[in-house]
């Protein structure tokens, strides 16, 4: 026994020895091809069939695009398959580790193992299917590179095209296909999935005829074994079929989405081809009648229920091509009202309703359906930035028209007698406690037994009863899912964030008041509410002559914005000339008289309206006859000889600056003074006096330019060189009055100018620009560094319009002075924040003292403060913009 036990043992081991990875035996070979075959490329081919599974199961295609020829994770939905996809790139590891055949030094041979390239593909794959393509492309390009001798080459070079089209690098696909079809010994296999993966080539590259014809070609392979899929056929149809949609080839289109429908595909792909078969109907060669009542019959159909609004889409789309502009108007609406889950056909019926209105010059209403097409819409939409813009100026339109209709009712409201207006707020303050009551008494119906609506259980005992737990609202998955579908059906997804319901979410600044007591009750001891009392309505009454010149100030600026808006940016001609006309009407005497007679003598001339062109030409010159308009008409080389009078001016100032530059002062000063007289009031009239100021104090001290600068800053406060000006007058009144500029005791508020006091609660302030896209992204980027590197403190984030050009978000606070100058230079040195679009210089970015900010806000003097800080931080480290 003891002899036969030594040779059992004596074969193990040489079976073990044999089997070693560093032997090139018969034996060795048998037995590592074995193992990386069914135990390593068999278990990891299981999990990556698992996780495409899991994508095509999850996958949500949209019919309103090309679909893609192959199905892939998108970036958001990636995350979900990658416990299936690191298995195997784990297990297929492991069999290379413990199954690849190496020689003596260590390197391994290609050609002793018939499964190590397998793994090697298996993990590229699953690097693929994760969209780390680039770790992908480096295990296929590995395997065509080794593994020469090996077909499974062909499968690498395949999966290096789809790596390469993901990745944008369609150039680089080129060269492999081209091989790839050259190749006479190419296996059947990769015979059969070329064509799909050359369309899918092609139509990256926008040529869809080509990628058409390739899909043809895989679709007629209907072999049992090798062939295409019934169900993979019928994508290639749809797709060819959505190919020759967009270029136009309706009949041809036609022709594949009814064999696409003759494949029997899944139901979505069916609907979906019947939908696109209506739409191409030509109404003026077919009649329409059947394709209605089959579209109408759709609508009866249960199992059509999430498809309502396309339907409706549809049929309005068919109504609008027959020029039924109320028909279509109806389906479209009724296409909003029966939207549930498909957010972007939402947006499209939207959409069409801003464009029908636009169309029809009904302007608030386009503004109303085009916020909303905006707040859901795609941003990847092909018109998504045309269409936006159009939406800002419809806004702006009904902006004005909005202030017009307030302004007016004001002042009729203002005119009326003071019994009169007073018995009219009375029967509102009733109105409105009515109002309230109902509300009241309607909420102690709600919460009367300790019960919500629908007998749901108030959340006070939750903990106690498990089935109270069960029936409150928030506790119930099953009443949750209803509510949420139900607030999905009425406004769409939504961001979680402040204000959802507006798509301009510029927020509400928090005042910073030192005076302010939180505690601090109603002293009046009156409980009613601010609507129950007549000074609510008051309020805003223009009740003096002062503030009834600002209303109607108010009306004349928007009447004026609203024709510039019709006749720019609507090429709207006949409403702008109504809104023009009516300005002159309502108010003869208006700032804008004589650019209304120009704008309006141009519009007539161009409509060929002579009696009203010759109108206001004649009402131009007679009343305005020295304007530059009146010369205009008067002679028509006129803008051609300002122009070369400009030319002469411009050369005339380059010779005085350069004698300034060159410290000629004194010829400076007389060129100015020529210049001045000679070509007299012109845009390059306050640079003349500019460089006459700075020329003037050279020669003659500063006393001398500080009046010089006065004067130019009284006599153009808007010109260009006035900020320049002021701020050379500010650095003359520090240096005479350095008193008037020392820092301010600690704990002393100064209210005329900045204050300083580092040991105060400190802000940190942004001017971002008034774009919700890079405010709303530098909110985020700021909210995502302040995450990263201060999560132990909490800070609170607010902002509001500065100006009309810029938003103020403020990030408060901060202890003192050191500690928000210690964030702000973090801040500036993190590449992450200002990546585009928030490039740096879109930004002004400072520490501010509790103190300060109200008085910045108040006078909006940003570059004042700019040298405040840069004279007052210099301490600390940083410390400047």
């Amino acid at each position: 026994m003891s002899v036969k036990r030594f040779l059992y043992t004596l074969g193990v081991l040489t079976f073990l020895t044999s089997c070693s990875t560093k032997r090139n035996s018969v034996v060795s070979r048998a037995y590592h091809n074995l193992t990386a075959r069914y135990n390593g490329y068999y278990y990891s081919t299981l999990n990556i069939e698992e996780g495409v599974y899991k994508i095509n199961k999850n996958n949500k295609d949209n019919f309103d695009k090309i679909l893609p020829v192959f199905v892939y994770p998108t970036p958001d939905k990636a995350k979900a398959t990658f416990a299936e996809f690191d298995k195997a790139i784990k297990k297929s590891s492991l069999c290379i580790q413990k199954h690849a055949i190496k020689d003596k030094s260590n390197n391994e041979i290609p050609s002793a193992g018939k499964w190590i390239d397998n793994n090697w593909i298996n993990i590229g794959i699953a690097h693929f299917y994760k969209r780390e393509f680039f770790s992908g492309l480096e295990s296929f390009e590995y395997v065509a590179r080794t593994y020469t001798k090996s077909k499974d080459k062909y499968t690498a070079m395949i999966w290096m095209i789809k790596a390469n089209n993901e990745v944008g690098a369609v150039s680089s696909s080129e060269p492999i296909i081209s091989l790839l079809k050259n190749e006479k010994k190419l296996p059947s296999k990769i015979k059969n999935e070329l064509p799909a993966v050359e369309a899918d080539y092609y139509m990256r590259r926008g040529q869809y005829t080509e990628a058409a014809a390739k899909l043809m070609e895989a679709s007629r392979n209907t072999n049992i074994f090798n062939g295409v899929s019934k169900s993979q056929r019928a994508r290639y149809s749809f797709i060819i079929a959505q190919m020759f949609e967009a270029q136009k080839e309706n009949k041809r289109a036609l022709q594949y989405y009814k064999r696409t429908i003759k494949l029997k595909p899944n139901y979505d792909m069916v609907f979906y081809s019947k939908i696109k078969m209506a739409r191409l109907l030509d109404v003026k060669r077919n009649n329409s009648e059947k394709t209605k009542k089959d579209l109408l019959k759709m609508t009866r159909e249960f199992k059509n229920n999430d498809y309502y609004d396309v339907i409706f889409y549809t049929l309005g789309e068919i109504e609008e091509k027959e020029r039924n502009t109320d028909k279509a108007l109806y389906y479209y609406k009724r296409s909003v009202q029966t939207s549930t889950v498909n957010i972007s056909q939402k947006a499209l019926s939207y959409l069409k309703l801003g464009e029908i209105n636009f169309d029809l010059a009904n302007y608030p209403p386009a503004e109303a359906y085009y916020d909303s097409a905006v707040v859901t819409l795609p941003k990847d939409h092909p018109d998504y930035n045309s269409i936006v813009a159009r939406k800002k100026t419809l806004e702006a339109l009904v902006s004005n028209i909005r202030i017009i209709k307030t302004e007016d009712s004001l002042q009729r409201f203002a005119k009326l007698s003071e019994s009169e207006r007073n018995a009219l707020i009375d029967k509102l303050i009733a109105n409105a406690e009515k109002e309230e009551e109902r509300k009241m008494k309607e909420k102690d119906v709600m919460l009367s037994n300790n019960s919500l609506p629908g007998n749901l259980s108030v959340p006070g005992n939750i903990t106690s009863d498990p089935a109270a737990a069960a029936s409150f609202y928030f506790y119930n998955q099953n009443t949750i899912s209803f509510g949420v579908a139900d607030f999905q059906k009425k406004w769409g997804t939504r961001k979680l964030e402040d204000n959802w319901r507006r798509s301009n979410k510029a927020m509400v600044m928090e005042t910073v008041n030192n005076n302010t007591d939180p505690k601090a009750g109603n002293t009046s001891g009156s409980n009613k509410g601010p609507k129950n009392s007549r000074e609510f309505y008051e309020k805003n009454l223009p009740l003096t002559d002062s503030l009834l010149n600002t209303s109607t100030n108010r009306i004349i600026d928007a009447y004026y914005v609203m024709g510039s808006i019709y006749k720019e940016e609507l090429n709207n001609t006949t409403k702008a000339e109504a809104t023009f006309e009516e300005l002159n009407q309502r108010f003869p005497k208006n700032k804008y008289l004589l650019n209304n007679y120009y704008v309006l003598y141009r519009m007539y001339s161009a409509d060929k309206k002579t009696d009203k062109a010759d109108y206001y030409k004649q009402k131009l010159l007679n009343e305005f006859p020295e304007s530059e308009f009146a010369l205009l008409i008067k002679n028509p080389n006129y803008a051609e000889e300002l122009n070369a009078k400009m030319s002469e001016v411009e050369e005339f100032y380059a010779t005085a600056y350069t004698a300034y530059t060159e410290n000629n002062f004194s010829e400076a000063i007389q060129l100015s003074n020529k210049g001045i007289k000679k070509f007299g009031k012109n845009d390059y009239l306050p640079k003349f006096e500019f460089i006459k100021a700075l020329s003037t104090g050279k020669v003659k001290g500063i006393d001398s330019m500080e009046v010089e600068l006065k004067l130019l800053v009284i006599n153009f406060p808007k010109s260009e060189v006035a900020p320049l000006a002021n701020d050379i007058l500010m650095s003359i009144k520090k240096q005479k009055n350095p008193d008037m500029f020392k820092p301010s005791e600690p704990g002393k508020i100064q209210t005329d100018t900045f204050g300083v006091n580092f040991d105060a609660e400190h802000f940190l302030i942004a001017l971002v620009p008034d774009d919700p896209k890079i405010a709303d992204a530098f909110k985020t980027s700021l909210n995502a560094f302040s995450t990263k590197y201060f999560s132990t403190k909490q800070f609170n984030m607010t902002s509001n319009l500065f100006n009309n050009e810029k938003q103020l978000v403020i990030l408060k606070s901060f202890a003192n002075a050191d500690e928000v100058v210690a964030y702000y230079d973090y801040l500036l040195n993190d590449k992450d924040v200002f990546k585009s679009p928030l490039k740096r210089e879109l930004f002004e970015i400072y520490p501010i003292s509790a103190a300060n900010l109200p008085f910045l806000f108040k006078t909006k003097n940003i570059k004042g403060y700019e040298l405040f800080y840069n004279d007052n931080y210099k301490k600390f480290s940083g410390g400047r913009k």
